[in-house]
Formats: C-alpha cells, sequence, structure tokens
C-alpha cells in the first residue's frame, strides 16, 4: 500500500468556532469539562482540546453542548451573514454532511463539493439543501456562490 493509499481524511476546522465562548459559557454555567463531556457522550479531554485549540468540534457535538449550555450556536460559532458559506450554513445548523445526506438523498460527495463551490448547484440540489436546512433557496444559492467566488489557497 502507498503512503498515498494510507491517507487519512482530514477534517477541515470549524470555521468561525470560538474556542474561548465554549469555555466562557461553561464556566458561567458552572458546568466541568466531565460533566459536559458525559452529558454530549465525549470524553473529557476531547472538551478540553476545544477549548484550548487543539482539535475543532464536530458540528453535531458542538450544538449538543450549546443545548446542554442553553445557549444558541451562533455564540459559539461566529461567521458573518454576508460572508457564510453552505458549509458555514450546515455547522450553525449542527448537522454534518453525512446528516445532510440523509435528509436530503445526496451523498457526502455532492454535498462536499457543493459546500467547496464546485460544479453547479441545480435547481434539485438547492431545493434539497434549503429544505434540510430550513432555509430560503435564496440564501443557499448566495452561500454557493460565496464558497465558489472565495480566492485560491496561497501556500
Amino acid at each position: 500500500m502507498s503512503s498515498d493509499e494510507r491517507k487519512i481524511a482530514v477534517r477541515a476546522p470549524l470555521n468561525g468556532f470560538k474556542p474561548q465562548a465554549l469555555e466562557d459559557a461553561r464556566t458561567t454555567a458552572g458546568i466541568t469539562r466531565g460533566d459536559l463531556s458525559r452529558a454530549i457522550g465525549v470524553d473529557p479531554t476531547t472538551i478540553h482540546n476545544w477549548e484550548t485549540s487543539r482539535t475543532h468540534p464536530q458540528p453535531d457535538h458542538l450544538a449538543r453542548a450549546a443545548e446542554k449550555l442553553g445557549i444558541p450556536l451562533d455564540r459559539l460559532v461566529v461567521v458573518p451573514e454576508d460572508s457564510r458559506t453552505i458549509a458555514d450554513l450546515r455547522n450553525l445548523a449542527g448537522l454534518t454532511q453525512k446528516h445532510v445526506a440523509n435528509r436530503t438523498g445526496l451523498s457526502t460527495t455532492t454535498i462536499g463539493r457543493i459546500e467547496r463551490g464546485e460544479g453547479s448547484l441545480s435547481d434539485r440540489h438547492a431545493t434539497a439543501l434549503a429544505e434540510a436546512l430550513h432555509l430560503e433557496e435564496r440564501t443557499i444559492r448566495d452561500a454557493f456562490i460565496r464558497a465558489r467566488n472565495r480566492p485560491l489557497p496561497t501556500r
């Protein structure tokens, strides 16, 4: 097996995630890392790693944490409305690509391609995503255009 075949997929960081906001909300609520971890089904070290920016949470885990802390998810994930991509909208809904795939009947590959602004966004896909994320179709189309027009990465 080549080294390319052994590569493990790495999740992109959760855009707009505010580790300090999570720690502040948790301590204000008087909840320990252990209590929060137990409530959302992750290891206490995971909570520590999120709060210290060592790792980023999955959106569904962070949504459960926000719910247990009694705060809206957008206090922990801050992305200005006029710069949100479809991936940001999905994260703010507390969903993984797999969750959206289950709700839409689209593959995670298709969802990833759309989130990256690759190819085109069909009417059927825009409608399915809007319904899955409980948003207007125009919001989905605008977010797709933002992803498509984002600058190329620099090295």
